[in-house]
């Protein structure tokens, strides 16, 4: 009988440290589970804050030919060389709630591009035309770079940041010291273009 209690004993000892055993691993798995979990979730927003990624799906976005941020010329409906003689009123609407509805730019930047179409017709009203841009909208630049260009070249930027603002500078290294600067803001947690600038010279 002794010798019965005593396996039954070493049986059910052993079931009990299997038990605290398991219990011990799974709160272990649990605990490496949470901070892998809480890894990621940074590192994901980490990448959807940075204002750097900003300009990435800007350029992104610009690289599709079919893309309507391709069309802002749709925008004009009649022209005479860099004359605008005339606003297509309702594709401006379309154009410009595009724009919005890709989360990309603040809404300061988004009230700018409104009142340059106001603007526009106001001079034709007045003049009888108004003048269309003389560079290219998101390089300021008449020769603009090749999109691969400045995808590649966004690969080594690191943002200045200062508190709900930041600056990413984009130096291409050219002759004339061509350097395009985005000036961008954070809204609602995500980082936004308010305003597009362009350098050229030492």
């Amino acid at each position: 009988m002794l010798i019965l209690w005593l396996r039954r004993s070493l049986i059910w000892g052993g079931l009990i440290n299997i038990k605290k055993e398991t219990k011990k691993m799974k709160q272990s798995v649990l605990f490496i589970s949470i901070i892998l979990m809480s890894f990621v979730s940074r590192a994901v927003y980490a990448q959807q804050s940075d204002p750097v990624t900003t300009v990435k799906k800007l350029f992104t976005l610009i690289s599709k030919p079919n893309s309507f941020i391709n069309k802002e010329d749709s925008c004009y409906a009649a022209m005479d060389a860099m004359d605008i003689l005339k606003l297509n009123k309702p594709y401006i609407k379309v154009y410009l709630n595009n724009l919005k509805n890709t989360g990309l730019f603040s809404s300061a930047y988004l009230s700018a591009q409104k009142e340059y179409y106001l603007d526009i017709e106001k001079d034709i009203k007045k003049d009888g035309y108004g003048t269309a841009r003389d560079a290219d909208m998101y390089t300021l630049s008449q020769d603009p770079p090749d999109n691969k260009v400045v995808l590649a070249r966004l690969q080594k930027v690191t943002p200045l940041i200062s508190g709900n603002a930041a600056t990413v500078t984009i130096d291409f290294k050219t002759s004339d010291h061509y350097k395009l600067i985005y000036k961008l803001v954070k809204e609602n947690n995500s980082w936004l273009i308010n305003s597009i600038d362009a350098t050229f010279g030492k």
